[in-house]
């Protein structure tokens, strides 16, 4: 398993690939957000997308994150994290490390992502509070 970030350059060229993978994140999402929303960012390089392969041919995750400025300390926001399966979260765990010192080199502090519960057990990371919404 390979995770690679892409340079925005190339994005075009998958984007047909990866977009659906995106969207399928943002699914349960109250913030009505698409895709597409990021395809500026990507290409600006303001935000950006990684993506998992078994093989150099398929796309099985994506990621995709941005740094986000706050009043002390940066955060590396992962916006959307999907598996063509939607499962098998496990398997890409292997490049997490790659990940850490992609926001170090981006002077992150750390790491943030709304994430179910399912998903926050198996990261093991702090589960600080739950995000719950009431649409009006």
């Amino acid at each position: 398993m390979k995770a690679l970030l892409v340079p925005p350059n190339e994005v075009v060229k998958i984007w047909p690939e990866v977009e659906p993978l995106i969207n399928k994140s943002f699914t349960n999402s109250t913030e009505d957000i698409e895709a597409s929303d990021f395809l500026i960012p990507i290409l600006q390089g303001v935000a950006f997308l990684w993506v998992g392969s078994l093989d150099e041919k398929d796309i099985h995750s994506v990621l995709l994150m941005e740094p986000k400025k706050h009043p002390r300390q940066t955060s590396l926001y992962i916006h959307a994290w999907s598996t063509k399966s939607g499962y098998e979260y496990d398997d890409w765990m292997t490049f997490w490390e790659e990940i850490e010192n992609f926001g170090r080199i981006n002077n992150c502090d750390f790491i943030e992502a709304k994430v179910r519960k399912g998903l926050a057990r198996k990261l093991n990371w702090t589960d600080k509070h739950s995000l719950v919404t009431k649409k009006l």
